[in-house]
């Protein structure tokens, strides 16, 4: 046989073989194919349903979680380190005008740990008492003392309290008395 016949009935055998093998090997590639394609859709079920599950478990958690921060406000305000009870008194001298001259004589000042602050005049009656909100941040105190009658607006200052002593340095107050009582004299606790 020349060479050419055999290299051909070679060919003739070796595609025959790979041509049986395919058609025979089809059927178990095909089911391996099925079996991999369900166990995947049953892991994407399973999944699904996991998932479903834990979101029916945490939700309301996470609704009590986002309604409550709609109740508090979103900086906790640092109050601690300066409630208290305190007093201070006010000269003529330390008052510059008309608005200021309200503010001679002696204050009662009293701030809660949860924001209330109350300012009452012990020398003038006529000036009453005060009961308004009050925050720290740091170092920065906020505060309506007063408004509705004699100020309005909010006043910003600074605070230190060193000891019994408690001091107040205006940042920004529309209202000139609440300037003058807030931070003529240190405050000393009672």
């Amino acid at each position: 046989m020349p060479i050419d016949s055999r290299l051909r009935e070679g060919l003739k055998r070796s595609m025959s073989a790979v041509h049986t093998d395919a058609e025979r090997h089809l059927g178990d590639a095909r089911r391996q194919g099925h079996r991999r394609l369900v166990i995947r859709r049953a892991a994407a079920v399973v999944a699904i349903a996991a998932t479903i599950a834990i979101v029916a478990v945490a939700a309301p958690g996470v609704l009590d979680i986002v309604r409550n921060q709609h109740r508090q406000p979103a900086t906790p305000p640092s109050l601690l380190p300066i409630s208290g009870t305190y007093t201070t008194a006010i000269t003529a001298k330390d008052t510059s005008g008309n608005a200021e001259a309200e503010a001679v004589g002696k204050w009662l000042l009293t701030l809660d740990g949860n924001g209330t602050l109350e300012l009452a005049s012990l020398t003038n009656g006529d000036l009453g008492r005060s009961v308004t909100q009050y925050q720290t941040t740091g170092k920065e105190f906020l505060t309506t003392a007063l408004a509705g009658g004699k100020c309005s607006g909010l006043g910003t200052y600074t605070w230190l309290r060193s000891g019994s002593t408690l001091t107040f340095a205006v940042v920004s107050d529309p209202c000139p008395l609440r300037v003058a009582i807030f931070t003529s004299h240190p405050w000393t606790s009672q």
